[in-house]
């Protein structure tokens, strides 16, 4: 039975919603990082898709038919919460103290990414690609030059994000192979890895390193190893 182009998208996020899901229920404590993490990567989801992705990144198709579908608000809300928590969940790891921090340097944060990325495409006339690497990697090394303690938590992350978007990738190319080929568009550079763009991988490597150890450098906390 061939599944239409318009349903792989939402049925390739199955596997970030079981992920979530078992994260969530198995460990209580960071239920609320999640959640906080989910909303604010979801919403960010669905604006930058609309707004930079589909300009000239792909342009997916949604079961609504729309430019944006609620499919991007599900890989957004389950990456954000996996993301953000895949360390502390996999090293058992728990927030603790809080150290030093600007209240609203998280939103600081969140708002140079941006600034930085609109500029390098506004003004640079640079791909939403090569613009969001940019400024996540600069945005990245400035956090962790604030919070050296945050490195391990960053890499692992990224390490992990990355692994972990293989089965999104990995479902797409089991029911519908040629939803790749349909989907990105030509300004990529046409490398491939597992049949795959490898800018995917670019991505979610450096969106782990910046959003997994996000929370925590919002939050000024600290973690530590669970105690058995």
């Amino acid at each position: 039975m061939e599944i239409p182009l318009n349903f792989v998208y939402l049925i390739a996020t199955l596997p970030f919603v079981v992920i979530w899901g078992c994260m969530f229920f198995i460990r209580k404590d960071l239920r609320q990082e999640m959640l906080v993490m989910s909303f604010i990567i979801g919403t960010a989801s669905v604006l930058t898709s609309y707004h930079w992705w589909t300009s000239d990144w792909w342009r997916p198709l949604t079961i609504t038919g729309t430019r944006v579908g609620f499919e991007d608000f599900i890989i957004g809300f389950t990456s954000g919460g996996i993301m953000s928590s895949a360390y502390e969940f996999f090293f058992k790891k728990a927030l603790y103290q809080k150290v030093k921090t600007f209240n609203h340097l998280g939103l600081i944060t969140l708002m140079g990414l941006v600034f930085l990325t609109e500029l390098l495409i506004k003004s640079f006339n640079v791909t939403t690609f090569y613009a969001s690497s940019i400024a996540m990697m600069v945005v990245g090394i400035v956090m962790m030059t604030l919070r050296k303690d945050l490195l391990q938590n960053a890499f692992i992350s990224a390490l992990l994000m990355t692994g972990i978007s293989v089965l999104f990738y990995a479902t797409i190319l089991c029911i519908s192979p040629e939803w790749i080929q349909k989907t990105y568009l030509p300004t990529l550079s046409g490398i491939t890895i597992i049949g795959v763009p490898a800018e995917e991988f670019v991505f979610w490597f450096l969106a782990g390193f910046l959003f997994g150890p996000f929370y925590e450098y919002w939050k000024g906390a600290k973690l530590r190893a669970i105690k058995k």
